[in-house]
């Protein structure tokens, strides 16, 4: 997919957690829902 950007609709659960990890620029990992129209998870990037 490369550096393709997107404006996708989500649920509250994942904005929340997107707003928390803003601040310190925490790397997410998204699961996309189906066809990939959707972001269904966000969480952070394990190392």
């Amino acid at each position: 997919m490369g550096n393709s950007q997107n404006t996708l609709p989500t649920n509250y659960e994942v904005y929340r957690q997107v707003v928390k990890a803003y601040p310190e620029r925490t790397p997410l990992e998204l699961t996309l829902g189906v066809n990939d129209n959707s972001v269904e998870k966000a969480e952070p990037v394990s190392k």
